[in-house]
């Protein structure tokens, strides 16, 4: 049965490989932070799958040196101040691979890009929950001669570790989030995807494939209530309209019909109560029939037949006698009688046909003449 080559027991091995070798004489420590380690874990990774290293700059590749001392890491490998990273290749896809990991306080980053890919891959790290920094630092032993004794070194990369679980974990973590998004279906002996990992990962991709959401847009209040809703079935139009040119009568309504033209069809210019007081509507002297300032324009007018529809009667009122009461006959009015209406804007009748005077009696308002008052 082959070996998982992301089990904790190849990774150890693998990162006791990577160590660069220990210069004779120096004193310093090979593994020294807590994000060195984690570095050089990610860096155990990636080797164990195959990915090959080319140096740690894409500009500037030493894949020559890289080759020649493969497993060891070349002795800058370590050179920057926690940044740390690693370019590679893989025989199974043309692209590059860089792999970087950041330190940002107590936890890191784990970033992932495939040049020419431009998807960016992360896993964040809290460095406490894999890492022990009581094993730290960590040295290589050296004989009496001064050579290198690395059989113990596995075990002591084991210890900078947790427990076993947690290398695993922390394994998983890079697995699932950098190296199946960098390099889906890795062909690799004794390594394969669960089927959560292979949903995780189509995810990602449709994810990486659909465009940016839009912005939600809020949604518009209602339109206010309007006093005179448009195209209201309920509310329909005047039955007025104020003719044109005129000064248009302050709006109210007409439950009685006072401004409903005549039905009588021998009287079509009729109202039923004579219009009287309509021309009051107009401020002083400046309606279109004004009696007391005669004119031709605005301000007055000439006198109309049948008189004037305001306060001021004319001669030719049919109060009078004059033209508008002529020849009317009023059946429900007794003959010879006069007959003031009781609502505004009515003219004042007489019962009957009129014998040619006033509505007091004979002549021009007189009294006598059997007239019933």
């Amino acid at each position: 049965m082959s070996t998982n080559p992301l089990s904790s027991s190849a990774i150890l091995q693998q990162m006791a490989d990577a160590l660069p070798t220990h210069p004779q004489g120096d004193t310093t420590s090979d593994l020294s932070s807590s994000h060195e380690a984690l570095a050089l874990f990610t860096h155990a990774c990636m080797a164990s799958l195959g990915f090959r290293l080319l140096g740690f700059d894409e500009d500037k590749l030493e894949e020559a040196k890289c080759h020649e001392l493969a497993p060891r890491l070349p002795p800058n490998w370590n050179a920057s101040f926690n940044t740390y990273a690693f370019v590679y290749a893989h025989q199974q896809s043309a692209l590059r691979f860089v792999i970087r990991t950041d330190r940002m306080g107590g936890k890191a980053e784990i970033r992932g890009l495939g040049i020419h890919d431009e998807r960016i891959t992360r896993a964040e790290v809290t460095i406490k929950d894999f890492i022990s920094n009581a094993a730290l630092p960590v040295r290589i032993t050296l004989d009496g001669e001064g050579a290198e004794d690395r059989s113990n070194l596995t075990q002591k990369l084991q210890n900078v570790f947790i427990s076993q679980s947690r290398i695993e974990d922390l394994a998983s973590l890079i697995k699932i989030n950098i190296v199946q998004k960098l390099l889906p279906s890795l062909q690799k002996e004794g390594y394969e995807e669960s089927p959560d990992d292979r949903v995780a990962r189509e995810d990602a991709d449709e994810a990486g494939r659909r465009p940016p959401r839009q912005p939600m847009i809020p949604v518009p209040l209602p339109e206010p209530a309007q006093p005179h809703p448009y195209a209201d079935p309920l509310n329909p139009p005047p039955r007025n309209p104020v003719p044109a040119g005129d000064f248009p009568p302050p709006g109210f309504e007409d439950p009685y019909d006072i401004n409903r033209p005549v039905r009588d069809p021998l009287h079509p210019g009729l109202s039923p109560f004579g219009n009287i007081g309509a021309d009051d509507l107009n401020p002083p002297g400046l309606g279109p029939h004004d009696p007391l300032r005669p004119s031709l324009g605005i301000g007055g007018g000439l006198p109309r037949p049948g008189g004037g529809r305001g306060m001021h009667p004319t001669f030719d009122d049919p109060l009078f006698g004059g033209p508008g009461g002529e020849g009317e006959i009023y059946p429900q009015i007794p003959p010879g009688a006069r007959y003031d209406p009781m609502g505004p804007g009515g003219h004042p009748r007489l019962g009957g046909r009129g014998r040619g005077g006033g509505p007091f009696g004979g002549g021009f308002g007189g009294f006598g003449g059997g007239d019933i008052i």
